[in-house]
């Protein structure tokens, strides 16, 4: 990009709230648990971990290594509750074989946050729904 380090927080400060960390984080230097600060040229330990949305630390060499897989499945954002890919289905079947354990074979993915606390709070009411059903409680409040 060509900015320079020393500039990205002057630039950000134009338009955005730019109270983060002084750090400037260089992606491709970046490996495991440690961050580069293109600022300082200093390797840190990250103890941070962009509140655990890297779980694998920075650059994990798998990852790197289905780069161009990654790079193809972002390019087109799939509406998979409609429409379906072979790249979906080894990843269901994979986490149906690896992560799910047999008694609940059935699996409901949400694509982000917002999304995902709308569908807990719609199957919350969907449950305590047929819970009050069971018991004999219709809509109202009322028993049957």
């Amino acid at each position: 990009m060509g900015l320079g380090a020393d500039l990205v927080h002057s630039t950000l400060g134009r338009h955005i709230l730019a109270d983060g960390y002084d750090f400037v984080i260089d992606l491709d230097k970046s490996a495991g648990c440690h961050f580069h600060d293109s600022r300082s040229g200093r390797d840190i330990l990250d103890m941070f971990s962009c509140f655990a949305s890297l779980p694998l630390g920075w650059n994990h060499p798998d990852l790197l290594a289905a780069k161009g897989e990654l790079a193809r499945a972002s390019v087109n954002k799939v509406a998979n509750s409609d429409l379906y890919t072979e790249a979906m289905a080894e990843s269901v079947a994979a986490f149906g074989r690896i992560a799910a354990p047999s008694y609940l074979p059935h699996h409901f993915f949400v694509s982000g946050g917002a999304l995902a606390v709308e569908n807990t709070m719609k199957a919350a009411m969907d449950w305590k729904s047929h819970d009050r059903e069971a018991k004999g409680i219709d809509a109202s409040g009322k028993f049957d």
